[in-house]
């Protein structure tokens, strides 16, 4: 698809137009692979004495464009907040985009930022997991194990919750960025970690076991995958026994 065309057509019917100071394009379109669904993401860089943002969907001959108008100073929100959440979401889409449009300088600013914030992630201290997360996976581990062993209805309901906590909490560990809509390609896709800017997880067991913890089909195994991937991530931080667990705070 041109996609080119249909955003011409979008951008020349937009309301805001005038406080438009770039425009980056991002996506699958740009990094490749595109389906049948992708829509076309567009950051709309407006002008920094506006007092509005927007985000908004157009479809343009078939083709979704999904827009994201909003000054310099919102979209900097956006990368603290991602840094936090270990997502690294809209780093990426600036580090990954293509410019189309940049009076100011403003989104190639925003790309060095991007690339500088990604760059630094990687480079955090040394990973570590409190005691209070590891008694949460053990839980889960232990949940899991009840609700299958009582043939419970909702145990796949829990069992890929309770893997996307797993996992998520392991990559928060760790500090990698974690989407569970991209982790599947993150652990067996070089495409997937190049389109995504991801690094490669470190250790192969676990990689491993998450990408057969996704796949199976069989409840008994998936109980199996899910205590010995569990079991590895907590003995690669020290390990945990659950006799003798105590958290005490103050009040």
């Amino acid at each position: 698809m041109d996609w080119q065309k249909e955003l011409d057509v979008f951008l020349a019917d937009f309301k805001y137009k005038n406080d438009v100071s770039g425009i980056l394009v991002c996506g699958s379109f740009i990094t490749g692979n595109p389906s049948k669904r992708s829509d076309l993401d567009v950051h709309i860089v407006l002008n920094e004495s506006v007092l509005y943002k927007e985000r908004g969907n157009k479809i343009v001959n078939g083709l979704l464009i999904e827009y994201f108008a909003n000054p310099s100073r919102e979209i900097l929100k956006y990368f603290k907040w991602d840094i936090e959440d270990k997502s690294l979401m809209a780093q990426t889409q600036f580090a990954t985009g293509e410019i189309l449009l940049d009076k100011n300088g403003d989104i190639k600013h925003l790309k060095d930022i991007a690339l500088k914030e990604i760059e630094e992630f990687y480079q955090d201290q040394e990973p570590a997991m409190s005691e209070l997360a590891k008694y949460h996976l053990w839980d889960m581990a232990d949940d899991l194990a009840d609700a299958f062993e009582n043939n419970k209805p909702e145990f796949d309901f829990l069992y890929f919750n309770f893997l996307n906590n797993l996992i998520s909490s392991y990559m928060s560990t760790i500090k990698m960025p974690y989407n569970f809509k991209t982790i599947l390609g993150n652990v067996n896709s070089d495409i997937v970690r190049k389109k995504y800017l991801l690094k490669e997880l470190p250790d192969v067991e676990i990689k491993n076991l998450i990408e057969k913890c996704i796949i199976t089909t069989e409840k008994e195994e998936k109980v199996e995958l899910f205590q010995i991937l569990t079991n590895k991530i907590l003995n690669k931080f020290g390990g945990f026994e659950i006799d003798g667990f105590a958290f005490k705070t103050n009040l």
